[in-house]
């Protein structure tokens, strides 16, 4: 049976889970802020994306208003969105194989991406699974084949900046992030991991624990660096490319954003008896039909497609899970203005409100489930 308990809740720790969302991850700086005035702090923090770029920050211990300084004195227009038939070919692509239909669903877009046949082969170097699924091993290979053929930016200047904001708080490596609660699924005690996706390999790679598989101690990996493997969002950032030598035999592999397989990874911080795993998730209303009359659209259609196509496998307790309504903006909208920043920032804020509102209340009735079955 999974329980929560929080013996009187002294330390007021919470561990975290913060799903991807692109852009969408400013309304996490408006959660924090909640966070820090109900007198909360993080002890772990899981995300993957968005979630994992802002998680990182908090890791680091800038606070919600540093935060806020932080993403503005960053310049997104620098990933401006333009010429995107020739930077993303699979764009141009779908418009020929499709060209008469403008509406279109997410399914059938992950139907094009795993029945599309090309002339060209993906190279030798890459794996697929013979246990997968044909659907699963077909979208896989495409997905490495097109996302090599071009992507609208190539993730350095992310990274640098990136490199730069945790290099102020001393946070380089991972090693510098030790410190946070020990557990079974976090056995290394890092205040925060992230997710990305080999899709050599199609598994997920858990950061900074399951580097060691190419060569590269976890305490030692870059925190950007993995920042960088968690938002590589296929066709918008270019693939991450981590070598691997086996046998005298070099591989190069393919990592990209580890919402392609769970854009909401709960699993990624365990249930305990003292600190309460709280979620987050950008939530961008139902799936409805998407109009696909401008190169703009089906690439957003692409990359929506793209996200979740792992099966979740674990249940996980709503009553613990906030959701964010990020609708009103799209995850490459990197262009904000202030009313649509301050949009998303108000969206987390309020949405942390609202979960907050009642949340020692739940916590209350489960530490009077537990003493009732357990005795204590």
């Amino acid at each position: 049976m999974q329980v929560i308990f929080v013996e009187g809740n002294i330390n007021k720790r919470l561990n975290l889970v913060l799903s991807g969302g692109g852009i969408k991850g400013i309304a996490y700086i408006g959660v924090f802020e909640v966070i820090e005035s109900m007198g909360y702090h993080a002890g772990n923090i899981a995300g993957v994306s968005a979630g994992a770029l802002a998680g990182s920050f908090a890791a680091a211990g800038y606070k919600a208003d540093e935060i806020k300084k932080i993403m503005h004195e960053f310049d997104f227009e620098k990933l401006s969105i333009s010429q995107i038939p020739q930077k993303v070919p699979v764009v141009q692509r779908y418009m020929e194989y499709n060209p008469e239909l403008l509406m279109q669903t997410r399914n059938n877009m992950r139907f094009f991406m795993s029945n599309t046949n090309y002339n060209e082969r993906s190279n030798d170097d890459i794996e697929f699974l013979l246990d997968l699924p044909q659907y699963r091993a077909n979208f896989l290979k495409n997905l490495v084949t097109l996302s090599k053929k071009g992507s609208l930016f190539d993730g350095d200047l992310l990274e640098n900046w990136v490199y730069k904001v945790l290099a102020r708080r001393g946070i380089k490596k991972f090693g510098d992030l030790r410190g946070g609660i020990k557990d079974q699924v976090n056995p290394g005690g890092y205040k925060l991991r992230m997710t990305a996706v080999d899709i050599n390999r199609a598994k997920i790679v858990v950061l900074p624990d399951d580097i060691s598989y190419y060569g590269i101690e976890p305490d030692k990996l870059e925190v950007a660096k993995a920042v960088r493997m968690s938002t590589a969002v296929p066709f918008a950032f270019k693939a991450v490319e981590l070598p691997k030598t086996e046998c005298s035999k070099t591989k190069m592999h393919y990592l990209v954003d580890g919402g392609v397989f769970d854009n909401f990874p709960m699993w990624m911080i365990n249930y305990s008896k003292t600190v309460p795993k709280i979620g987050f998730r950008l939530y961008s209303g139902e799936e409805k039909l998407l109009s696909l009359s401008t190169p703009l659209k089906v690439l957003k259609s692409l990359i929506n497609a793209v996200h979740d196509t792992g099966v979740p496998t674990n249940q996980v307790d709503s009553s613990f899970i906030a959701k964010i309504d990020v609708s009103k903006v799209s995850s490459l909208d990197f262009g904000l203005d202030e009313e649509e920043k301050d949009y998303l920032y108000n969206s987390g804020k309020n949405a942390a409100y609202k979960f907050f509102s009642s949340f020692d209340y739940r916590i209350s009735n489960i530490r009077y489930l537990f003493h009732w079955l357990f005795g204590r």
